[in-house]
C-alpha cells in the first residue's frame, strides 16, 4: 500500500548556516506597519503546503505595485515600487524563478524599502540583505537596481534549482555569493528557507507567504500551493533503496535506471513539480527531498513522458544505500562502511562504474548532505 509522506520540506531541505560556511541576512527586519489605515495582511498561510521558488510570476509588475501603494507607505529608495516590480517579474522571468515572492521577500527584508536600523543602505540597490548577517558591519552594494534584483534572483536559483550553475545564468552573474550556497537545489520551497537558509531568524517562510498572500488577495486571486499531499501522492513509505552497481545498474526506490523514464518516475513517486532548464527535466519531490533530472530523446520534449533519468539529488532521510547510508548521516559513517579513502574532499565517491553510473556522498560539517547519482544513456 502506498502512503502519501507527509514532512515539512524545510525539516527535509534546510541545513544549518553553520555547517555550509554561509553568512546569510537574520531575515528579522520586520515589516514595518503602515501609517493610518490599510495595514496588511498578515495572517499565516498553511504550512502543510510547499510554495515552490522556481517558477513563473503569477503576479504583474502593476499588480504588485497596486498592492503596495495600498499600503500608504512612503519607500526610502530612489527607484518608483512600480518600476522595481517591474525588474523583479523581468528578472524572475528570465531566470525561471517566482519574481513576485522575491518581491514579497525584499519587503520582509527591508522593512518596506524603509530600511529603518539596517545595516543596508537605501542607495545600496540590496534588496534582500545578501551580504549582510549577524556579524557583519555592511551588505553588498550594488551599481543599479536591476544588479541588485539580479543577484537576489540568482541567488534563490541556486538555492532552488540542482542544476544551477554560475557560468550558465540566464543573464550575466550579478550574485557573488552564488558558490556560497551548496549543495546546489538544496531548498527548492520557501518553506525551506529560513533556520540557516538564506536566513537565520524564525518565521521567516511564514512572514513571506503572509505578505505573498496579502498581495494576491488584493489583486482578486487566492493561493495556490502545492501540498504535500498532492506532492507524494503515490509515494512509497518506509526507506527507499539507493542501488548503484560496478557493473552499472541504477535503482532509486521503486525506479529502474534502465526503464527510468518521467512517466516511470511520476508512476513510483507520484506527481512532482517538472522544470524544462538546459534542454533537461528536473523534477522536484519536496516531501521525498528528491530532484532528479530527465534528458529527451532527439527531438523530444524535455519534459516529455518519454524522458530518461540522468541523474539525482536525493536529501530525504529516507533514501538509503545497500550498505545503510542516508543523507544525515555523519562522516565517521561513511569511512566505516566505505573506507577512510573514499572521503577525502567535499564528496565521498561510493560506487563508480566504467559505464558511467555513479553514487556519491557530498559532505559538510562533518555529516552526508546529500546522495547524488549519475545514470549513463541508454545504449
Amino acid at each position: 500500500m502506498r502512503i502519501p509522506t507527509i514532512l515539512a520540506a524545510a525539516l527535509l531541505l534546510a541545513a544549518p548556516t553553520a555547517l555550509l560556511g554561509q553568512s546569510p541576512s537574520t531575515g528579522s527586519q520586520p515589516p514595518a506597519p503602515p501609517p493610518g489605515t490599510g495595514t496588511p495582511t498578515t495572517s499565516a498561510p498553511d504550512l502543510t503546503a510547499v510554495t515552490p521558488v522556481m517558477g513563473p510570476s503569477r503576479l504583474t509588475a502593476e499588480q504588485i505595485a497596486a498592492w503596495f501603494a495600498k499600503q500608504k507607505i512612503t519607500p526610502a529608495i530612489r527607484i518608483p515600487i512600480a518600476d522595481l516590480a517591474r525588474i523583479f517579474v523581468a528578472e524572475g522571468n528570465a531566470q525561471g524563478v517566482r519574481g513576485d515572492i522575491a518581491f514579497a521577500q525584499s519587503v520582509l527584508e527591508t522593512g518596506w524599502f524603509r530600511y529603518e536600523g539596517s545595516m543596508v543602505k537605501p542607495a545600496d540597490n540590496n534588496f534582500s540583505g545578501l551580504g549582510a548577517c549577524d556579524t557583519c558591519s555592511r551588505g553588498n552594494i550594488y551599481a543599479t537596481p536591476e544588479e541588485g534584483v539580479r543577484a537576489q534572483i540568482q541567488h534563490l536559483w541556486a538555492y532552488a534549482d540542482p542544476a544551477a550553475d554560475p557560468a550558465r545564468t540566464a543573464r550575466p552573474l550579478a550574485d557573488r555569493r552564488f558558490t556560497y550556497v551548496s549543495p546546489y537545489g538544496k531548498a527548492p520551497t520557501w518553506e525551506a528557507m529560513g533556520n540557516g537558509n538564506w536566513a537565520t531568524g524564525h518565521g521567516y517562510t511564514e512572514k513571506i507567504l503572509a505578505l505573498y498572500a496579502s498581495m494576491l488577495r488584493h489583486n482578486g486571486l487566492v493561493p495556490q500551493p502545492t501540498t504535500l499531499r498532492q506532492v507524494a501522492s503515490g509515494a512509497p513509505s518506509g526507506p527507499l533503496r539507493v542501488l548503484v552497481t560496478r557493473a552499472g545498474a541504477v535503482r532509486l526506490g521503486d525506479l529502474r535506471g534502465a526503464a527510468g523514464t518521467v512517466a516511470a518516475a511520476m508512476d513510483a513517486y507520484g506527481a512532482g513539480a517538472k522544470r524544462a532548464a538546459y534542454g533537461n527535466c528536473h523534477v522536484t519531490w519536496a516531501s521525498l527531498g528528491a530532484v532528479m533530472t530527465f534528458s529527451p530523446a532527439p527531438g523530444g520534449s524535455p519534459c516529455g513522458d518519454a524522458s530518461r533519468i540522468r541523474g539525482a539529488v536525493l536529501t530525504g532521510p529516507q533514501w538509503v544505500t545497500a550498505k545503510g547510508l542516508a543523507p544525515g548521516d555523519p562522516v565517521s559513517k561513511v569511512r566505516r562502511l566505505y573506507g577512510r579513502k573514499a572521503t577525502r574532499g567535499p564528496s565521498a565517491a561510493i560506487v563508480s562504474s566504467p559505464s558511467g553510473a555513479r553514487l556519491t556522498a557530498r559532505i559538510g560539517g562533518g555529516v552526508v548532505k546529500a546522495l547524488t547519482v549519475a545514470v549513463p544513456r541508454s545504449r
